[in-house]
């Protein structure tokens, strides 16, 4: 017999038995509760509320700012949900007050007691944004310009 050179069928089992259990490996990877494509999407959804967060913190910066200001005469020196859902939306353009936006993000005005704490005022403004997954982030605005997220 000649010297035949070539594969052998054990040698093709084998290589093709590596490569499902990379692709195993692989498919793994991607899917499942601790996959790269949830933790992507988990990010995704971090990456809006802190840009929402910051939103709502230049927002107040301005406003705080137009009223502390003697030569501003615009209408917007108040933190009220008018003006500051009007601002959020002016300083960043990917979110969107509307119902049919991607992003759906509620203002609403909100009243609390008086009290002796500084970081309490009689009007608060409240921001509500609602994830992808069902999931509720909330900002409370003091008319002091305080901020607390939940």
């Amino acid at each position: 017999m000649k010297n035949q050179k070539g594969i052998t069928l054990i040698a093709l089992v084998i290589t093709i038995i590596v490569l499902l259990i990379l692709a195993g490996v692989s498919i793994a990877m991607l899917t499942g509760q601790n996959g790269i494509l949830t933790k992507a999407s988990g990010a995704s959804e971090k990456s809006t509320v802190g840009e929402i967060d910051e939103a709502i913190k230049l927002a107040c910066d301005e406003i705080l700012a137009n009223k502390n200001d003697p030569t501003y005469t615009g209408s917007d020196k108040t933190i009220d949900s008018n003006t500051f859902g009007a601002r959020i939306t002016a300083n960043n353009s990917n979110i969107n007050t509307t119902d049919d936006a991607k992003i759906k993000i509620t203002v609403e005005a909100v009243s609390e007691p008086a009290t002796s704490d500084p970081t309490k005022g009689t009007d608060k403004v409240k921001v509500t944004y609602t994830g992808n997954k069902g999931t509720e982030y909330t900002w409370t605005i003091t008319d002091k310009g305080y901020i607390t997220k939940t």
